[in-house]
């Protein structure tokens, strides 16, 4: 049966032919992608239209955002300068590293604030002295120790490797006695730094003391000890060593004294030391002599003024004294000690907080990159914050 189509207007049949049914084809198609096309281009417009008002909305919106904390910012770091400028600007200017801490005692008076950062800074430059002075002597023992095992090498290789196949204990001592020849040497130019007499078996320097006349004041005893484990026996020893040789005062220094002592005490009339109080302590010890000879020129004939003068000296008043002195150094250096340590947890803490927003900023601004690629524009001041820096070894981060 052929095909036909029905008339809407007078509903008879019109035989469809071929080329009449392709006609109609091409023309339906022909509308049909004519409307596919406007409804796709209607379609690609309007889907612009919102992605670009999407991204301008989702784009001054960040901005807006970014602008207001950073302007908060700006606006809190302006009116804690103009609070520090109003506070003490010589203050600010000679304590700059320390304005965070200046900030956080503002509420206290100036003079107290001056007192406590001058304190402070003295402390801190005692104590960098202290330890360059210490590293200093380490250095220096180390290179005479090695001076002097050249030395050996040279004038007997064969004697010199034995004695490192038994162990390098008498050359640390001879390198030790020299040091400390030169140490008092340097520091008591007008006293005799003497080897002991032989039959004395521990002690290794005689210090003759004397004052700018070039009178006998007194004689230290030192001995000297490079072990790993204090032992109470060297004091009975040294004492014998004292007696033979009548020195008024001996001493040990050790590089591992006693638990009761912090860095130097007296123990059963012989005083103990570190390495590193050398010189202080044969400073202490040296004018106490000087001082009992001046008093002993001044009372001659006067026995019962000496006899209270010894015991004096032997009592132990004196050497609670002595020790009172060395309590409160070691107290001030564990204060000094305590404040650095709260100091670097504070600025530690605040510089922690502060990269948390940086961050967070940072990681919005790339989640919205990430979405909506090149359309969001970027950023100058996010793109040019600089990595997290290292701080510094004493905790405090400088800009």
């Amino acid at each position: 049966m052929q095909d036909q189509l029905i008339c809407p207007h007078c509903n008879k049949p019109i035989p469809l032919t071929e080329a009449l049914s392709h006609q109609l084809q091409e023309k339906f198609q022909k509308e049909f992608d004519e409307e596919r096309k406007n409804l796709y281009v209607k379609y690609q417009n309007k889907l612009e239209e919102e992605r670009v008002k999407l991204a301008k909305e989702t784009e001054e919106k960040v901005r807006a955002k970014i602008e207001k904390e950073m302007q908060l910012r700006l606006t809190d770091s302006q009116n804690e300068r103009e609070e520090l400028h109003k506070q003490n600007k010589q203050l600010q200017e000679q304590f700059l590293e320390l304005n965070k801490v200046v900030r956080q005692l503002r509420t206290e008076n100036e003079t107290k604030a001056l007192e406590l950062e001058k304190k402070f800074a003295a402390e801190q430059e005692r104590i960098r002295l202290e330890e360059q002075k210490r590293i200093d002597a380490q250095y220096h023992l180390k290179m005479l120790e090695n001076e002097k095992k050249l030395s050996d090498a040279m004038r007997a290789n064969d004697d010199l490797r034995r004695k490192l196949e038994q162990g390098s204990q008498q050359m640390q001592g001879e390198v030790l006695e020299l040091e400390l020849e030169t140490i008092l040497k340097r520091d008591f130019p007008y006293d005799d730094i003497l080897p002991v007499p032989k039959g004395v078996r521990g002690a290794d320097v005689m210090q003759v003391v004397k004052n700018t006349h070039g009178r006998i004041c007194g004689t230290i005893l030192w001995e000297l000890k490079r072990t790993k484990a204090w032992s109470n026996e060297w004091v009975s020893k040294l004492k014998e060593d004292q007696r033979a040789v009548k020195a008024e005062m001996a001493v040990i220094i050790t590089q591992v004294i006693p638990d009761t002592l912090k860095e130097m005490g007296n123990i059963d009339g012989v005083w103990v030391g570190k390495y590193e109080m050398i010189s202080g302590l044969a400073q202490i010890l040296r004018t106490n002599l000087l001082e009992v000879s001046l008093i002993k020129f001044a009372a001659v004939g006067k026995n019962e003024k000496m006899d209270v003068l010894y015991n004096y000296l032997s009592g132990i008043e004196f050497k609670q004294r002595i020790e009172a002195i060395i309590e409160a150094f070691s107290n001030m250096q564990e204060d000094l000690e305590r404040e650095k340590r709260w100091f670097t947890q504070k600025w530690a803490k605040q510089e922690k907080n502060i990269r948390k927003v940086i961050d967070n900023t940072t990681g919005m601004h790339g989640d919205l990159q990430s979405i909506m690629g090149k359309e969001l524009a970027d950023i100058a001041s996010i793109a040019l914050l600089p990595p997290e820096e290292e701080p510094a070894a004493d905790g405090i981060l400088f800009k």
